[in-house]
């Protein structure tokens, strides 16, 4: 990892607010392009503030940061920034109800020129890419909550941004639509190249990524990373359907037609312990 390029830095930073309350205490983070990274830690850590500031979306109070070699601080247009260097993607989908999936996808694209047809063609691919080529009509409130979420990840990355900030992506979604959720950012994350950051509370969802760096009262109180990647992939499999449909007790039509019943109660065993 030290030797790949770093994409985003955080120099002591510092974020105080008007109440004088101390979300960040000199936090010191890098992320190197290309990295599945996760941040967690207990409510009122710092973690979305953290992710705020890294996105642009807000200002420190002391400190700098740094995402693709340009220090925010010296950025004047900062709106021209997000929008070519950020993809955001938040707890509530944000997706305007009264325009279909594709014209949601294509919101971002407003910002950098290009015409009604390479827009149409680009949102309707980034469709393709996360599973919902036959939903680019559909209204928002017609999709499920994790085909909303799948939308905006969609939308995140419609101008193809050097970093991905995910903010409890798979909060308000079941089990199975939040796997399905980490598998598209899996995904772009492996075929893509795409850095990812994903802020959440659920250790299941963290440990899905590559690395977790834990914050406490503002400062970084671990940073590692997730481990072997046997037993991420077993994380992985834990949180695909087939893996919940496991987890539930039921025996899987593809088990039952391979013959390998015999096997669930060990590989049951081994996935509750994870």
């Amino acid at each position: 990892m030290t030797n790949k390029e770093i994409l985003a830095k955080t120099t002591d930073l510092v974020k105080v607010y008007e109440d004088k309350m101390r979300a960040l205490d000199g936090v010191n983070l890098t992320v190197h392009r290309g990295e599945f990274l996760s941040v967690m830690g207990p409510s009122g850590s710092g973690k979305s503030t953290l992710l705020n500031l890294l996105g642009a979306l807000d200002r420190p109070s002391a400190g700098d940061i740094y995402i693709a070699g340009e220090a925010l601080g010296s950025i004047k247009d900062l709106n021209r920034f997000r929008s070519r260097t950020v993809g955001f993607v938040f707890q509530l989908h944000n997706l305007l109800p009264t325009l279909t999936a594709c014209e949601n996808v294509e919101i971002p694209m407003f910002e950098i020129h290009i015409s009604n047809r390479e827009r149409r063609q680009r949102a309707l691919s980034l469709l393709v890419e996360v599973g919902l080529a036959d939903k680019a009509d559909q209204l928002p409130p017609r999709l499920s909550g994790g085909e909303r979420q799948r939308v905006a990840i969609a939308r995140a990355i419609a101008n193809e941004p050097q970093i991905l900030l995910a903010d409890e992506p798979t909060g308000n979604l079941d089990s199975t639509s939040g796997a399905e959720i980490m598998q598209a950012f899996r995904k772009l994350n492996r075929e893509k190249g795409m850095t990812v950051l994903i802020v959440t509370h659920d250790p299941s969802v963290a440990r899905s990524t590559d690395r977790i760096v834990v914050l406490q009262d503002g400062r970084i109180a671990r940073d590692e990373p997730v481990g072997d990647p046997y037993w991420r992939d077993l994380h992985e499999f834990k949180l695909s359907g087939l893996g919940q449909v496991l987890m539930e007790g039921k025996v899987p039509p593809e088990i039952h037609e391979l013959g390998l019943e015999r096997l669930l109660p060990e590989l049951r065993d081994v996935l509750a312990n994870l």
